[in-house]
């Protein structure tokens, strides 16, 4: 009999532990309006589904995850659902002294005083803000703080919708609140209006932001602020952030960049300073942390060896033309160019589109032809950088000469080039995270060049040498750059197959060039930003480049008017630049 009652015992001891590990572990949904307080509960889920709300405005701690006495709830998680709601006076969801406290918001978290979110001596917790939800508060939208025996650290918040609060500080973490891991996405918004930072981090912590971190206060004011030592702040793609980039007299902290190659960008620092790294490689620069795309300086060599073939394609038009035989004719040529080159990572080189139109106007004599070029271009790089060229060359042609057997012709052009440039910048310095910045300077060339003719089927051979000099000039906001010298050395190879039809006074041919061009002076740019100097020096494989050209020409006689000609080209290079060009000549026959 005793046996007996001691089993029934141990089975109502049992039973009694199930019953209440049921009774305080059970989930519990909110699908209506509840205005009373919500205890949380171990290993259980509370969900506010769509269209439910656990709402008590004149009520501390709606949601409450904490027992008194510092017993600690472990592996709460709070769902709140799109179109949901949790809404207190202050310490809307308190998870203090929690353990793996999981909060997933579609919906929307506020207090209408403080607090939002409370991780007092809080440990593990998880934050997931979803795109359109909202948690904010009038001060402080998510706090950790360190106020007891316990640490508070390991806190990781994904926000993709919006996190703000009024005044004080949107997400405030105390100097002890250790390893936090903050992400911001790309559709990602964290503000606050005041005076106060937007973000205050603690020690060892992280933060990664693509989206928007602003202090709609004054971008004079900080944005986020170090309050321990060894923060890592991560800054990606277009990203924006407003306000200063505080540090106060922390240590160990690291400010990385990674908005892309060639991107240009400045944010202001305060406090110690931070080491800064650049994770595209573009060349980053202290005084702050500052970055420039070189693109207007790093292809001065690339262009003006375009120039300069363009320029020989012209002349060996001309050569041929009954302008040229006669020596009593105004030879004009009109040429379209539109040009694209790949971005590269590795060796920074920056991808653009550029487009051209140009006019070459050549009178002849006996010994000597005058030239003049005009021509108007646009390049536009990736990252949001645009220069406008307004050319113009002047120059002499040499008439064909005879020295041991191979006739030779040569010429020379020399003029100035009026730049305007446009850059669009990422910053924390103006309350759009964004400058645009403007450029205005002038740049001056010379091309000359010899091309020796074969009499035999062996190609043609041409030297050519082209210089360009840029005075020193300042863009409009932060950027300065040293006066440049680029001087290039080609040699190419060239010959051009015809047929002429007298019926139809027409004739078609094919030329071709192949050119090899070398950067002799002019790798390296010095500049400054923000009055920081620093000097930038071009990979070296882009200071080489080979260029197949070939032209399909059709030329058309008409009686008593002239010649048309009209010319197809087509090139592509090893620095993966490709073109297609078009020139149309007109020879007036006198």
């Amino acid at each position: 009999m005793k046996k007996k009652f001691l089993y029934f015992f141990q089975y109502c001891f049992i039973f009694l532990i199930l019953f209440f590990n049921y009774a305080y572990s059970a989930d519990d949904t909110i699908t209506g309006t509840q205005t009373t307080r919500e205890d949380l509960q171990a290993d259980s889920t509370l969900t506010i589904q769509s269209g439910g709300s656990l709402v008590n405005t004149n009520l501390n701690n709606i949601a409450r995850g904490y027992i008194a006495a510092g017993n600690e709830i472990d592996g709460a998680t709070v769902i709140i659902e799109s179109n949901a709601s949790i809404k207190g006076k202050s310490n809307a969801i308190m998870g203090r002294e929690t353990n793996n406290l999981t909060i997933t918001n579609s919906g929307t978290i506020s207090a209408s005083t403080s607090k939002a979110i409370n991780l007092r001596d809080a440990q593990n917790t998880t934050i997931t803000n979803k795109k359109g939800a909202t948690i904010t508060a009038n001060t402080n939208a998510i706090v950790q703080e360190a106020a007891g025996t316990e640490n508070a650290e390991n806190v990781t918040i994904s926000n993709s919708g919006t996190i703000s609060s009024v005044e004080n500080r949107t997400i405030y973490f105390y100097e002890n609140a250790t390893s936090t891991t903050l992400t911001n996405n790309s559709s990602g918004l964290i503000y606050n209006t005041a005076d106060n930072p937007t973000v205050q981090l603690g020690t060892s912590s992280t933060l990664t932001n693509s989206g928007t971190i602003e202090n709609r206060n004054s971008p004079s004011n900080s944005s986020i602020t170090l309050v321990g030592n060894n923060n890592t702040i991560t800054l990606k793609d277009g990203g924006k952030v407003v306000g200063t980039i505080a540090a106060g007299s922390t240590t160990g902290n690291t400010l990385k960049i990674q908005h892309g190659v060639g991107q240009s960008y400045f944010y202001k620092t305060s406090g110690n300073d931070m080491t800064l790294q650049d994770l595209d490689g573009n060349q980053i620069v202290k005084g702050s942390a500052g970055s420039v795309g070189q693109g207007g300086n790093e292809n001065i060599d690339e262009l003006l060896g375009y120039k300069s073939l363009n320029i020989r394609k012209s002349l060996d038009k001309f050569v041929k033309s009954e302008g040229f035989k006669n020596k009593e004719t105004e030879w004009q040529g009109i040429q379209a160019t539109s040009l694209e080159r790949k971005e590269h990572t590795k060796n920074l080189a920056l991808g653009y589109e550029f487009i051209s139109l140009g006019v070459n106007i050549i009178r002849p004599s006996e010994n000597e032809n005058v030239i003049a070029s005009f021509e108007y271009s646009e390049q536009d790089f990736q990252k949001d950088h645009n220069i406008r060229r307004y050319n113009l060359l002047f120059g002499l042609h040499y008439n064909e000469t005879e020295i041991n057997k191979l006739k030779n012709n040569s010429f020379i052009l020399a003029g100035a080039t009026l730049n305007e440039g446009e850059r669009k910048i990422l910053t924390n310095t103006t309350s759009s995270g964004t400058l645009n910045i403007t450029d205005t300077y002038e740049s001056f060339e010379i091309h000359a060049g010899k091309r020796f003719k074969n009499k035999s089927l062996i190609p043609n051979i041409g030297t050519n040498l082209s210089y360009s000099y840029t005075p020193d000039h300042s863009e409009s906001k932060y950027y300065s750059w040293d006066d440049k010298h680029v001087a290039n050395f080609s040699l190419d190879l060239n010959d051009e197959f015809s047929i002429e039809r007298e019926k139809s006074k027409s004739k078609f041919g094919i030329g071709w060039i192949l050119d090899y061009r070398t950067l002799i002076t002019g790798s390296k740019t010095d500049y400054s930003v923000n009055g920081t100097k620093a000097t930038y020096k071009q990979d070296d494989d882009l200071t080489k480049e080979m260029t197949l050209s070939v032209s399909i020409n059709y030329e058309k006689k008409f009686y008593k008017f002239g010649k048309i000609l009209i010319s197809i080209d087509g090139m592509q290079t090893t620095q993966d630049v490709s073109s297609i060009g078009a020139n149309i000549s007109f020879i007036k026959i006198l």
